[in-house]
């Protein structure tokens, strides 16, 4: 029994589809892309660390209660009138964060490497950090600022690029074998 839906040309490989674009992740910022949540970030990271003996909480987060307003504020902003990294089944954009509006793309068969760049001061704190996308002659291609978990937004583009590559390779196989 065929897979292939009624009126469509059935696929030379099954499940890979390389004419729709499908997002496969999509990240906004954190607060630590702006200067004043990296302040904040290395403030709170920067506070000593101990515990009272009869209650157990580190005191050293009283600062952040009295940041928190300013770290929501931020936080708001940067999700209603920031921007937000989409890596589809094709390319890594950065779009507005509710418009979509593009403002920059890169085709995922041009990227070679996406490097995490080090943590700028007050990133950490925020588990955030820049990635950056470089083509084969280490030109950067695009950076996209504090990104979450970066290291596993990493993988996520570098999986969708293989992924891509590989596709196409196996369709130009097939391809040049021709339909006899």
């Amino acid at each position: 029994m065929s897979t292939a839906a009624v009126g469509s040309t059935p696929q030379a490989i099954p499940g890979a589809e390389t004419q729709v674009e499908r997002t496969v992740v999509a990240r906004w910022p954190s607060i630590a892309s702006t200067r004043t949540g990296r302040t904040i970030g290395a403030l709170i990271s920067g506070a000593p660390r101990f515990r009272l003996p009869w209650f157990n909480v580190n005191i050293a987060l009283a600062p952040a209660l009295l940041l928190a307003p300013i770290g929501a504020l931020i936080y708001l902003t940067v999700k209603f009138t920031g921007r937000r990294y989409t890596v589809t089944s094709k390319r890594v954009l950065i779009q507005g964060s509710l418009t979509k509006k593009l403002f920059a793309e890169v085709a995922l068969e041009n990227i070679a490497e996406v490097a995490v760049a080090p943590y700028q001061n007050g990133q950490e704190f925020y588990h955030a950090a820049d990635v950056v996308l470089q083509s084969a002659s280490g030109e950067e291609l695009m950076r996209m600022a504090a990104v979450t978990r970066p290291g596993v937004f990493r993988q996520n583009i570098l999986e969708s690029r293989d992924a891509l590559v590989q596709v196409q390779a196996a369709l130009a196989t097939i391809e040049a074998r021709g339909d006899g």
